[in-house]
């Protein structure tokens, strides 16, 4: 009696087999069973069919690997690491060897045979140590903002980005909207929720380009533009060095992408003026009602913002140094001042160009608004070169006064030598 050797996977696939033998079963439904593909199955139900239950174990089994190295080859190549590069690490060992001598060995293969060989230590990945931080205690002490560029409508729509505003106290979901996580769309976004609760104490963002300058900025003395909107409002911007330091706007993504997702599905919205609706008016307070929490204190802590121009604090600024002719070049735009002021102007004085999120423009010097309007680009007179004509050297008159110059300069050696002649016979 012959015995086969089978692991307790291929004894599972034996009675699948059998059914799709006897067809009690569907091909598709056996792919499913044993998570293979329809094709896999078709090729190992022939060989069933033909060979029985032993073709279901693995045909390389007790066979050497087809990618093994020859015998003694490891052996050579660990012998030049012992000779030539005994402190070397083993991925630079292993380009060595293959540089220097041909050899073509795997660097994480090597390693192992140097560890072996006590020519290497393994290394301990260190874990970084993270303390936990206790919830803020009152409402609007500290509001994570973040945004998810994801799939959000599956196949019925675009792929676009989801803003949210999470309360740190309460996981309450503030203001939650599809807009696009550039500057102008955070801004659209923050004034919805400052306008709904008002200012809170301070946002917690991540550190991309829209809330914070990376680069050649080491004094960290440059400003976004949402940075510097934020600071004329009076609200704190916390910049995280990790995803885990925002952790709970991470994880409420992670529930919005499972049931926002399934939710938009049900309802077949495939448009991001539907999902906004949708969001404000159902899915926002039943999110609300699950997953938030009592804070330690009833205290809000979000302050008025009727003191606040809100549309010309979130708005793009640009500053622009008006030129002899009072304009100013603004994105291929030009303004020309109006001749009468509420403050005095001059030329090189810096003017602040603000465009807010409603697309008007508005100019201001010192904080004090400008009166402007529109005009076509300027003409720009080009200076053209004057034509010299080949002409005849003139050739002074003999009456020309410049004759006589001349004339009085050959004459007044003479006049002076005849002067001292006279002196010395005086003496």
């Amino acid at each position: 009696m012959e015995y086969v050797l089978m692991s307790r996977k291929e004894l599972d696939q034996v009675s699948v087999f059998e059914r799709l033998k006897i067809k009690s079963i569907k091909q598709r439904e056996a792919a499913k069973m044993l998570m293979l593909s329809e094709r896999q199955i078709r090729e190992k139900l022939k060989l069933f069919r033909a060979l029985g239950p032993p073709s279901l174990i693995h045909q390389l089994r007790g066979r050497p690997s087809n990618h093994r190295l020859e015998a003694g080859y490891l052996e050579t190549a660990l012998a030049l690491v012992v000779e030539k590069y005994p402190d070397f690490g083993p991925t630079f060992a292993a380009e060595k060897l293959f540089e220097t001598h041909g050899l073509k060995v795997n660097h994480e293969t090597l390693r192992l045979k140097m560890i072996e060989a006590g020519l290497w230590k393994p290394k301990k990945q260190k874990v970084k140590h993270r303390q936990w931080r206790d919830r803020k205690d009152c409402l609007g002490e500290l509001v994570q903002l973040d945004g998810s560029d994801h799939n959000w409508f599956e196949a019925r729509g675009p792929r676009c980005d989801l803003l949210a505003f999470i309360d740190d106290a309460t996981s309450q979901i503030l203001q939650l909207e599809f807009a696009p996580e550039s500057t102008l769309g955070v801004m659209r976004a923050t004034k919805n929720y400052l306008d709904k609760y008002g200012r809170p104490v301070s946002f917690y963002t991540d550190r991309g380009g829209v809330y914070k300058v990376n680069q050649y900025n080491p004094d960290h003395d440059k400003l976004t533009q949402y940075e510097r909107a934020l600071q004329e409002l009076d609200i704190k911007p916390i910049h995280a060095r990790s995803p885990q330091a925002k952790g709970r706007v991470e994880r409420l993504f992670g529930t919005l992408q499972d049931r926002l997702v399934k939710e938009l599905r049900l309802r077949a919205i495939s448009t991001i003026e539907e999902a906004n609706q949708f969001i404000k008016g159902e899915y926002l307070t039943k999110h609300n009602l699950k997953y938030a929490v009592i804070p330690k204190s009833s205290t809000n802590l979000h302050r008025s913002i009727k003191d606040y121009n809100i549309n010309n604090i979130l708005c793009l600024k640009e500053a622009r140094t008006l030129t002899n002719d009072f304009t100013i070049r603004y994105e291929s735009q030009w303004f020309q001042l109006e001749k009468k002021q509420n403050t005095i102007i001059t030329p090189k004085d810096v003017i602040t160009v603000s465009a807010l999120l409603t697309g008007e423009t508005k100019l201001s010097v010192r904080k004090t608004p400008l009166s402007f309007h529109e005009i076509d680009k300027p003409i720009v007179r080009v200076k053209t070169e004057r034509l010299i004509k080949d002409r005849k050297p003139s050739i002074p008159s003999l009456n020309h006064p410049w004759r006589q110059y001349q004339k009085i300069r050959k004459l007044k050696p003479a006049v002076s030598i005849l002067q001292k002649a006279e002196v010395s016979i005086l003496r």
